[in-house]
This record gives structure tokens, C-alpha cells and sequence, in this order.
């Protein structure tokens, strides 16, 4: 990184780049589901599911087993309510769990 990139990063412009905002604002969100959704789900569907990416207001997530796909749909009201409170500015519209023992390769770790 250059000292014109470093002095453009430190003067903001770099982050409000339309692309460098959103990557921001999805990581957010991902990590903030990765908080909210453990203290809605018992017993071991808590380690059973995971957000892994935000986009174009849906949260994508993944669930090891049917029976934590089928809790998430249980809690999914709860869950937008909590990040919709968190990223008033964000929209998100609804949440999309799929099933998938391994991370696929597009997820990043």
C-alpha cells in the first residue's frame, strides 16, 4: 500500500467507495447474525448454524442439519427484528438457510 493509498484510506474516501461500503456493511451484518442467532436457538442447533454472507438484503445461512434449517425458520421474525433494530439504515429483507455439513468453496474463513 502506497502513502497516497494509505492517506486516501485515512481520509475516508477510499471507504465510501459504493463496493468498499457494501463489503463493509455485509460484514457487519454477518457478524452481528453470528452473535444474535446462538441466544435464540437451544441446545446443540447452536453450534449448527452459521451466517456467511449478506447480500442484496438477504442473509444467507448455513445449517449442518435439517433440524437446525427448520429452528432457524422458527426464529427468522426474531432475528430480522434484532438486525433490522442494529442496521436501521440497512435493508434486510429476509433470511435464506440452506443445508451443508462443509463450508462450500466460496465462503470465506
Amino acid at each position: 500500500m502506497g502513502l497516497s493509498s494509505l492517506r486516501d484510506l485515512l481520509a475516508g474516501s477510499t471507504l465510501n467507495r459504493p463496493g468498499v461500503r457494501r463489503s463493509i456493511n455485509a460484514a457487519m451484518v454477518v457478524q452481528a447474525a453470528n452473535r444474535i442467532i446462538p441466544g435464540f436457538l437451544a441446545g446443540m442447533q447452536v453450534h449448527e448454524v452459521e451466517a456467511i454472507s449478506f447480500k442484496d438484503g438477504v442473509l444467507r445461512l448455513r445449517t449442518k442439519t435439517a433440524a437446525a434449517r427448520h429452528g432457524v425458520k422458527g426464529i427468522e421474525g426474531e432475528v430480522l427484528r434484532k438486525l433490522r433494530q442494529d442496521f436501521p439504515v440497512l435493508k434486510i429483507d429476509r433470511i435464506q438457510a440452506f443445508l451443508s455439513k462443509e463450508p462450500s468453496r466460496y465462503e470465506f474463513s
